[in-house]
């Protein structure tokens, strides 16, 4: 289950809707329904990490969850697909993110404790989370 955020800016009216957590079918998979599956948008670089890991690793499985980052640089906004690969219990990979805008490495962020961001329209900072939406799957 996930949460759905939606943020508007008020010198523009540019709006934009985040998501956190994870779909009801997106949360742990086996390798195979993980490269297979539609639903699932992997980087070319994550599809190519965890082909590489299962030549060497036979009990892999896959965790996908999506969730907010803020650049700490240009303070921008996003919500990307984490997909953490484990082989038993043990975490071999985990994808990272740079901001597309500046290219600094981003951080997951505490959206509740969130008190602005820089609009991807206007660059201005008026861009506030409005309301918490219902529960997404």
């Amino acid at each position: 289950m996930g949460y759905s955020y939606s943020f508007s800016c008020s010198k523009c009216g540019y709006n934009q809707q985040l998501y956190e957590g994870w779909r009801f079918m997106d949360h742990d998979h086996t390798v195979r329904e993980c490269l297979k599956s539609p639903l699932i948008k992997l980087h070319h670089m994550t599809r190519k990490k965890i082909i590489e890991l299962s030549k060497t690793n036979k009990n892999l499985h896959i965790k996908t969850e999506y969730r907010i980052f803020r650049c700490h640089n240009c303070s921008q906004i996003s919500d990307k697909l984490v997909v953490q690969v484990f082989s038993d219990d043990q975490l071999l990979h985990e994808t990272k993110f740079r901001c597309a805008t500046c290219q600094t490495g981003l951080k997951h962020t505490n959206i509740h404790s969130l008190k602005y961001a820089i609009c991807p329209k206007c660059k201005s900072n008026k861009f506030r989370k409005e309301k918490e939406l219902v529960l997404w799957n």
